[in-house]
């Protein structure tokens, strides 16, 4: 079974669980599935991130099994014979794929089969991809492997060094998105202290009109109305995390789910700008996405807003 489908298994359970027996306990259902939520998508990313990686890692360690592979031949051995003698070196996570192309060399399949399967686990990356490619055409057609494989290795090197400059050029625009995000945050800390004490001061002295009117945005939902979906949302989400009722639940509630999308986002556009990847942002999103709502729900708690 593929490990990234655990996770994936084990939420669905525990969300069947949260909706059949605790139906009629709305904060008590929500957690349950708020829980599927996160042991369903965070290994899941998590494991993205890692395989992630794991495929940088051993791009980065290709140009190196590339001139190895290259000097060997240069001594008068087949490819088969100099991947065998290259699958003793140590090339960090590529060295366990290399000792699977030669381990599949030993038992009779031939080498540019072994190298499609190797570019077949690598899939995810278009730079193995593009070299096993090479490779193949260079020793399908008798031509100078051992040249073509120096050449391929400048390349590539000069691929990651072009991609590791683009990194640190755009580090800082990284750190803007994390100034933006707290930012964000600021501003809806702001409009809290602001609207909540308005509305709770309109409730207590019963203001219904005038400039400074304002009311909770449910008051007129009832029954189903799509109208109203955000109010269903917000009166699931209240009990879950002690947030009130009325007015106050509907926007501490707006507030807490603007700044969990806005987190989810915000990181995933960090990873695109500054590696590449929007799986690289799955970092950044957990570090945003956690550390704001614990900062509204600690202010919440304590009523700060």
């Amino acid at each position: 079974m593929n490990t990234k489908r655990i996770p994936l298994i084990i939420a669905a359970t525990l969300a069947g669980v949260g909706i059949v027996f605790f139906f009629n306990n709305v904060g008590l259902m929500g957690n349950f599935i708020l829980l599927a939520l996160i042991i369903g998508v965070i290994p899941y990313a998590f494991l993205s991130y890692f395989e992630y990686t794991k495929l940088r890692s051993i791009e980065d360690q290709l140009p190196t099994f590339l001139l190895d592979l290259a000097e060997a031949q240069k001594v008068g051995m087949t490819l088969p014979e100099a991947l065998k003698q290259v699958s003793k070196t140590d090339y960090g996570k590529l060295s366990a794929e290399i000792k699977k192309i030669n381990d599949q060399l030993s038992w009779g399949i031939p080498t540019q089969d072994a190298m499609n399967n190797f570019s077949n686990r690598m899939r995810k990356s278009k730079v193995i991809g593009r070299v096993v490619r090479i490779i193949n055409e260079a020793y399908s057609s008798g031509g100078d492997i051992a040249r073509t494989m120096e050449a391929t290795a400048s390349d590539v090197t000069a691929i990651r060094e072009a991609e590791k400059e683009r990194k640190s050029i755009t580090s800082q625009h990284m750190l803007i998105m994390y100034a933006i995000y707290y930012i964000f945050i600021g501003i809806v800390v702001g409009l809290s202290q602001t609207l909540i004490p308005l509305l709770k001061l309109n409730i207590q002295t019963g203001t219904i009109g005038g400039i400074l009117a304002f009311q909770d945005p449910c008051t007129g939902c009832q029954g189903i109305n799509i109208f109203c979906i955000n109010c269903s949302i917000f009166s699931v989400i209240c009990p879950m995390f002690g947030l009130g009722g009325g007015g106050p639940c509907y926007y501490n509630a707006l507030f807490i789910l603007m700044a969990i999308v806005q987190g989810i986002f915000t990181g995933l556009v960090a990873g695109q700008i500054g590696e590449g990847s929007v799986i690289a942002g799955i970092k950044h999103s957990i570090i945003m996405t956690f550390s704001g709502f614990g900062i509204l729900i600690t202010l919440i708690k304590f009523g700060v807003i």
